[in-house]
């Protein structure tokens, strides 16, 4: 009988130290941490004004309390190009997104196999996933990379490349749910860097 009692006691010590635990993390009370938020007014401006940008940059962005951003300035002109952003979560840069013009060649396997494998770190865009947003723009994403192609000017096909680099994956989630993350940010910041560079061609959603 006195057996039966302490394992009730005991029992019940469990429950309601899990429930405090349970109350303190959702309260965010020590010594859980609490995630920061990212909103859209944080995040550096070239990455665009769509909606999708921060809850996107959240989604890959790894469960901490503050995150922080730096914009690489832009050098407008149909001469050259540049535009680029850094996502930091303490001491650790998780997000780094660039574009720059390029030649498109006319082609996806064109701007594939020349840009868009020199700026993704030589590896094989056509290994690829593809995807096509409109009719010509091209794109490729992986677990962690993302590159998109927005004709730009008409003259010598030029166009401008944006690659979104995923550098840091958090507490081991899927990374095959990034993609669309990585789609949308690329996106964002390709309409952006085309209207900032004053591409004469139309931006195709």
């Amino acid at each position: 009988m006195h057996k039966n009692r302490v394992r009730h006691i005991t029992a019940a010590l469990v429950a309601v130290t899990a429930l405090a635990a349970g109350s303190a993390y959702l309260l965010e009370l020590p010594p859980f941490e609490g995630i920061g938020t990212i909103e859209a007014e944080d995040v550096c401006e070239n990455l665009g004004t769509s909606e999708k940008v921060a809850p996107a940059l959240q989604e890959v962005a790894p469960r901490k309390p503050e995150y922080s951003f730096r914009e690489q300035g832009n050098l407008g002109g149909q001469i050259s190009y540049f535009s680029g952003c850094h996502a930091w979560t303490e001491n650790t840069e998780f997000l780094v997104t660039r574009t720059e013009y390029t030649n498109s060649g006319g082609t996806f396997d064109d701007w594939a196999e020349g840009p868009a494998s020199k700026m993704i770190d030589i590896e094989d865009p056509k290994k690829f996933d593809r995807f096509d947003i409109s009719s010509n723009r091209w794109g490729v994403v992986s677990q962690r990379k993302a590159a998109l192609a927005t004709p730009c000017f008409p003259e010598e096909k030029k166009s401008l490349t944006t690659v979104v680099v995923l550098w840091v994956t958090a507490e081991g989630r899927t990374n095959d749910r990034y993609h669309q993350e990585l789609i949308d940010l690329a996106t964002s910041a390709a309409k952006y860097a085309h209207e900032d560079a004053h591409c004469t061609l139309p931006f195709e959603a």
